[in-house]
């Protein structure tokens, strides 16, 4: 067996994170590791690598005892991870980001570039990978950069790679990419730990699965023998998840964008329009521009040229300032870059937005601040030690929440939604539909995108396609297919 973790607990701040965890994993494995946000993941993958000290039980490596005190001690065993945030350094190419860690070679006293390169390209050729080198990280779009860190993890002679929620930012052809590499990994005898909540995923690439619950391992079973009801009902402890239903009468246009261009020239033209009550949702494939066009409308992306109209107030050069003053509210793609900061605690994030409604001449209200953010703490059901708790502390699906909190602070009439469900569970994922469902029935617009097109057709009233940075036609989603979005999706 290559790794044991036989009776191990963590707790922080009196809350336990694991108790009593039993995992196990053999080389040539792809081990599936599923459970609700705040289950135990982030924890043991931070154990696994170094990142915490293990509070109770042990760790045997080869069977041996292994203390993994620290990444580095971690990384010269063989365990590598590739986090769902990219840990590369934007401003280096490729061969520099594929020697992180390593030393460069020497000759001649100078860096020996060339066989640097030799050595990368002969790594991505054994994972039969293409990459361009030599552009920066920056530069690469998300499946090169995935792909970029699991060739830095194969130069570093990786045994155990831990894969967290690997496709979350990834369209359904650049996963099919990604799974082909994870393929290679396991035949070249690596050992694989897969996180995802997107258990077609499971189905697809694991020998087994395990499912945790509250900390604890609810069971370790053979992926074949399984089905997805059965593992939803071990990670929700049976509870149901019931989908939104959807809207049949609409009222005023309270959001309307035309000839939207971007200055960087990725929207080269965004038309559309959305009802009080209803739920647009905005699909394309990857580099279609949808999230810029979002952008666009809010103010976050300079516009060219173009109009956007928000609650019957037009604006030439939208910002998000007037954005929030005329009750538009964006829920970013990238919430720990973008939509959270790590270092505040959940309190202070939540209010970053309505910190103004609470003040009085220069002086703020801290009881009524405190009273509005738990009031939004309480509705949404964020689990949290205090809400002075750094942020960054909580699980996945709790700091989408808070981001949610945010944005509900403002009262928005108009709420822009990019991948709100992205690498959230399927509890989280049931009840951000059934706020977005809410929202639209007390009379907003929700715009909503998603890279998952099933999802989409789940929850959206309205269906409209992005192709190359133009939008397309409006489709009302009744009895709409895959194919027929798709269709419009690959059209020349």
């Amino acid at each position: 067996m290559l790794l044991e973790m036989k009776h191990i607990s963590k707790s922080f701040h009196g809350v336990q994170a694991l108790k009593d965890v039993d995992l196990s994993l053999k080389a040539g494995e792809v081990r599936g590791l599923v459970g609700e946000n705040g289950a135990g993941k982030s924890t043991l993958i931070k154990l696994l690598t170094g990142v915490y000290r293990r509070g109770k039980g042990e760790i045997l490596w080869n069977g041996q005892a292994v203390a993994l005190s620290s990444p580095a001690q971690s990384q010269a065993l063989g365990i590598q991870a590739i986090h769902q945030d990219r840990t590369l350094i934007s401003t280096f190419d490729g061969i520099e980001n594929a020697y992180l860690g390593l030393s460069y070679p020497i000759r001649h006293g100078k860096i020996d570039w060339k066989t640097m390169e030799n050595r990368v390209r002969t790594t991505m050729e054994s994972l039969g990978l293409e990459l361009d080198l030599h552009k920066a990280a920056a530069e690469l779009p998300p499946p090169q950069r995935t792909c970029l860190e699991i060739v830095r993890a194969r130069m570093r002679e990786c045994r155990l790679l831990i894969l967290d929620e690997p496709t979350a930012a990834l369209t359904e052809r650049e996963a099919e990419r990604l799974f082909s590499v994870v393929r290679a990994l396991k035949e070249s005898g690596a050992a694989i730990l897969y996180v995802t909540h997107r258990l077609d995923e499971i189905f697809r690439l694991t020998d087994r699965v395990t499912i945790l619950r509250n900390g604890a391992v609810v069971d370790t079973v053979e992926t074949a023998e399984v089905n997805r009801e059965r593992l939803i009902a071990m990670m929700t402890d049976g509870a149901s998840v019931q989908a939104p239903s959807h809207a049949s009468a609409f009222g005023d246009v309270l959001l309307e964008a035309r000839d939207v261009t971007s200055r960087d020239g990725i929207v080269r033209r965004g038309d559309l329009f959305a009802r009080s009550g209803e739920i647009l949702g905005l699909f394309g494939l990857g580099g279609s521009g949808r999230t810029e066009l979002l952008e666009c409308i809010y103010g976050s992306r300079p516009m060219a040229s173009g109009t956007v109209e928000l609650c019957g107030a037009a604006q030439k050069k939208p910002s998000p300032a007037s954005s929030l003053d005329r009750g538009a509210a964006l829920i970013c793609e990238d919430r720990r870059g973008k939509a959270l900061i790590g270092s505040l605690d959940v309190r202070d994030n939540i209010l970053l937005t309505s910190i103004d409604r609470f003040a009085m001449c220069g002086v703020s209200c801290r009881r009524a601040e405190n009273a509005a953010v738990q009031a939004q703490i309480d509705a949404l059901g964020i689990v949290l030690a205090s809400m002075e708790q750094p942020v960054a502390e909580l699980s996945g699906g709790n700091q989408q929440k808070t981001v949610f909190a945010r944005a509900m602070m403002t009262n928005p009439r108009v709420l822009l939604c990019d991948e709100p469900t992205q690498a959230v569970d399927v509890k989280t994922r049931g009840e951000i539909h059934r706020l977005l469902r809410q929202k639209a029935d007390e009379g907003c617009v929700v715009v909503f995108v998603s890279s998952d097109l099933g999802e989409v057709l789940e929850v959206a009233d309205t269906v409209q396609v992005m192709r190359r940075g133009e939008t397309g036609p409006r489709m009302e989603n009744k009895n709409l297919t895959v194919r027929q979005v798709l269709s419009c999706c690959y059209e020349t």
